[in-house]
């Protein structure tokens, strides 16, 4: 059972140096200095450009899942940076952050569910930033198939606006707290985000929260949660399963309902037609009887002919009006039959799109990185 990776860093125009000093339990302090790299510098290694990625030994183009390519953001970052000024009103620095990057990968064994996860994830991101989130690029030349994400403010938006962990920190700050409470501020906020893309997007995949080391947790502990995220990765498939045969289901019960409603009025609309034809049989048979009796007899005849036929009529005025309101009846019921159908059509049409959509994502892994995940057979079904 694996966990999920997700991770958020902030980029200025300009690259810069931290240096942090830590201080041991015997008094030893110990100074780090650490190179961080510009934007620019970022969205070169994301498009891969040769010399950005050294480090990749064979570097191949990345997929562009949603937006922008990579390089097309930094003229972007940079139109927010101009217009943009700090806490204090002063333009912002060079230095000043001007784009959230993030990554989200899976483990090299799971990347046959990449292309849902990928979607996922973006579903999620696009929920949360809307159209601040400016680029989604796919990489598979690593050793864990991997999505960046690039978001940048709205003009007229500050920085934290996108970042809540800076914003828990600066308000922490603006409340007078010290430096080690506004940390914890900043913490817990990117904890609660950490927490909400596992409910909604990493357990579904079968990923825990974190690793066991990471949380301390008991062997027990643990176990409960591998089961947990295995539940919700399971009960998904399941579900997707039963959706699929349900549709067709749907389908071809109201069809069949149809067709049963339809039939059954050409048979009573026969069964009509054959009684007053043997009742106008008789009054014909009436009106022609052959008679040698006498003049009396003949008008007798004529007379109960007359009665025949009255009778006739309205035997044939109360069939139409017992048709005509079975008719409409039946006609009632198709036409209900059919808003149901065509309600179902609906939602086969979105499941088709859905699966249109997983059959697009598989022709383009084929494309950008030569080759179908194994189990591309079911999504293509």
């Amino acid at each position: 059972m694996s966990y999920q990776f997700i991770h958020f860093d902030a980029y200025a125009r300009e690259g810069s140096k931290q240096t942090k000093t830590v201080t041991k339990k015997n008094g030893n302090k110990i100074t780090t200095t650490k190179q961080v790299k510009s934007l620019r510098q970022i969205l070169e290694e994301q498009a891969r450009i040769e010399e950005a990625c050294p480090h990749i030994q064979e570097p191949r183009k990345p997929g562009i899942l949603y937006g922008v390519p990579p390089m097309e953001v930094l003229p972007m970052a940079e139109e927010w940076a101009e217009s943009a000024t700090d806490s204090i009103g002063r333009k912002l620095r060079k230095d000043g952050m001007v784009a959230l990057v993030g990554v989200a990968s899976l483990p090299r064994e799971m990347e046959d569910s990449f292309p849902e996860f990928a979607e996922d994830t973006l579903k999620w991101l696009k929920n949360k930033y809307g159209d601040r989130l400016k680029s989604v690029v796919v990489h598979e030349d690593e050793s864990h198939p991997h999505l960046h994400f690039t978001v940048v403010p709205r003009i007229g938006e500050r920085f934290d606006d996108i970042h809540e962990g800076i914003k828990a920190k600066n308000v922490a700050k603006k409340e007078g707290k010290n430096a080690g409470a506004q940390n914890l501020a900043y913490i817990e906020s990117m904890r609660h985000i950490q927490d909400d893309y596992s409910n909604k997007v990493a357990l579904k995949h079968g990923l825990t929260r974190l690793g066991p080391g990471r949380r301390r947790l008991t062997r027990g502990e643990w176990q409960a949660e591998k089961a947990q995220a295995r539940f919700f990765a399971d009960a998904k498939a399941v579900a997707k399963q039963y959706m699929k045969k349900g549709y067709k289901a749907g389908i071809a019960k109201a069809e069949n309902k149809a067709n049963e409603i339809i039939e059954l009025a050409e048979k009573n609309a026969l069964s009509f037609g054959s009684k007053i034809g043997s009742v106008m049989t008789g009054v014909l048979s009436a009106w022609h009887k052959p008679s040698v009796e006498v003049t009396e007899e003949l008008e007798q005849i004529k007379k109960s002919a007359e009665k025949e036929k009255k009778k006739a009529e309205e035997y044939k005025k109360q069939a139409k009006e017992w048709a005509d309101k079975r008719v409409a009846n039946v006609s009632n019921q198709i036409t209900e039959q059919k808003a149901k159908t065509e309600e179902l059509n609906k939602e086969l049409d979105k499941e088709r799109e859905r699966v249109q959509d997983l059959a697009d994502t598989l022709k383009w892994y084929e494309k950008k990185f030569g080759k179908t995940p194994d189990n591309s057979q079911k999504y293509k079904k």
